[in-house]
């Protein structure tokens, strides 16, 4: 929606494109991808780097080219790298993956998180980063790129699609895998409906021709209605994500007066001139955050990666990472139940985070408030502690044991602040009454504590409050 299609990007499609005939359609592929984005294309580059003869199918190309996930964390990055997707002109072009700076709501100093041990990431355009893995998998030859093909039925092992100049086409894969997102066609195929719902929205804003205060790093500024995250995407280009509550969305008639209004006192000065030409000129896109629980992944004929999986607020910016990880198990799993085993058990800790974040930074009860300065105090006096949420939010790290330790930290100091604030005013008789206003919150320990084996409780009982 916001993205701009620069040369590069077109040369890269073109190439796609003009590959198309220079291979046969497989009758029998061993495997069958549907959804050539950034997860459908690594996922494809996978198999075919095991020797795989792989099948891509694409309804809608110039899908990329809209308002999605830009930042990969360094986890994601070295994924493409054993792919062999060529990202150095990308990750050279400009600062970028170094980390996160987040400037709290009470206005303090902010606080730098790098990525540890120097790891870098990566963050462009979402069609730059889809043209790139694209292009990588097109020129695989064990990869037959097929665009416009859009799927109409899927039985057992054969897969049933039609394209404008061929028809309709039948073939039968040894596997069929769905990376075609949160609407999935092979999800709902398999008769499973998503299990989602609504968190917020997301307005994607495009500024240019500005600097951020920490170069290279992503910002995340608190003190809104809702948290906005900026990175830069290109040479002259940053991109604002700005949360915005479901009910301000809903109610709001002229949107991008509510946006200048509503933002513009958390933004740094130098960037507001930037942000107010964007919202004039309109540059900007909305799309809707949304959970839907990690926990069906299909089975041996009908596997699903990426968000046909699931997916949760992208506060955390796992989406992409995830997806890529998803991949690399399928393929190297020994059988379809390591590989469901590996997932549920890996992307927990994942999900459990984005909610906590997500929580903690919007939420304005006092005992969200005391969290959000205990964690604050977290990162200001322990390296450690920021070393380990850089670790859990990058998904290097994904054992529950790390999380619920750093978590139970935070709880305890927000716990014993709340008591030495209502001591002090001597409030005693509201002492009890706020530590109990904490319970809601151990429902996030208790939730570490369940099995995830296809265990539908794990994060149902993880508070979100209705908007």
């Amino acid at each position: 929606m916001l993205a701009v299609e620069t040369a590069a990007t077109r040369s890269k499609s073109a190439v796609a494109d003009s590959r198309i005939n220079m291979k046969t359609l497989p009758k029998t592929p061993d495997v069958a991808v549907i959804g050539a984005g950034s997860v459908g294309c690594a996922t494809a580059l996978a198999f075919a780097h095991q020797g795989a003869s792989v099948l891509l199918l694409e309804a809608n190309p110039d899908r990329a080219k809209r308002f999605a996930g830009e930042w990969l964390h360094p986890p994601g990055v070295e994924i493409l790298k054993h792919l062999q997707v060529e990202l150095g002109a990308i990750a050279s072009a400009y600062p970028q993956g170094e980390g996160f700076v987040v400037f709290p709501d009470d206005r303090s100093e902010p606080i730098r998180l790098n990525y540890p041990d120097g790891a870098k990431g990566v963050s462009c355009e979402h069609n730059l980063l889809v043209s790139t893995i694209r292009e990588a998998a097109t020129a695989h030859p064990n990869v037959y790129y097929l665009p416009f093909a859009k799927v109409n039925k899927i039985v057992d092992r054969e897969l049933s699609f039609s394209q404008p100049d061929r028809g309709t086409i039948s073939v039968m894969a040894e596997q069929i895998v769905g990376a075609d997102g949160r609407t999935s066609i092979v999800r709902q195929q398999m008769g499973v409906t998503n299990d989602s719902r609504s968190l917020s929205y997301m307005a994607g804003v495009m500024l240019e021709g500005v600097e951020l205060p920490f170069e290279g790093f992503g910002h995340i500024f608190l003190g809104g209605p809702g948290p906005v995250l900026a990175y830069r995407i290109g040479i002259d280009r940053i991109r604002l994500c700005l949360d915005v509550p479901i009910s301000h969305f809903r109610d709001s008639r002229n949107k991008t007066a509510y946006l200048w209004e509503m933002y513009r006192s958390v933004l740094p000065e130098k960037l507001l001139p930037a942000f107010q030409q964007a919202l004039e000129h309109k540059q900007l896109g909305w799309c809707a955050n949304q959970f839907c629980p990690r926990l069906y992944y299909g089975q041996a004929e009908q596997a699903l990666v990426g968000d046909a999986t699931g997916y949760c607020h992208p506060i955390t910016a796992t989406g992409m990472t995830l997806g890529f990880k998803d991949a690399i198990a399928l393929v190297t799993s020994k059988n379809f139940d390591r590989f469901r085993q590996d997932r549920l058990m890996n992307t927990y800790v994942p999900e459990l985070l984005a909610h906590a974040l997500y929580q903690v930074f919007t939420r304005q009860d006092e005992t969200a408030i005391a969290i959000r300065q205990a964690i604050y105090q977290m990162w200001r006096q322990d390296p450690n502690e920021c070393q380990r949420t850089m670790q859990l939010l990058a998904t290097m790290e994904t054992k529950l044991l790390p999380f619920s330790r750093s978590f139970l930290k935070g709880l305890k100091i927000a716990i014993a602040q709340l008591i030495q604030k209502k001591a002090t005013q001597r409030q005693w008789r509201q002492i009890f009454q706020a530590i109990g206003s904490f319970k809601e919150w151990l429902y996030i320990p208790i939730a570490i504590g369940l099995p995830r084996l296809g265990c539908s409780i794990r994060v149902k009982r993880i508070p979100i409050p209705d908007d």
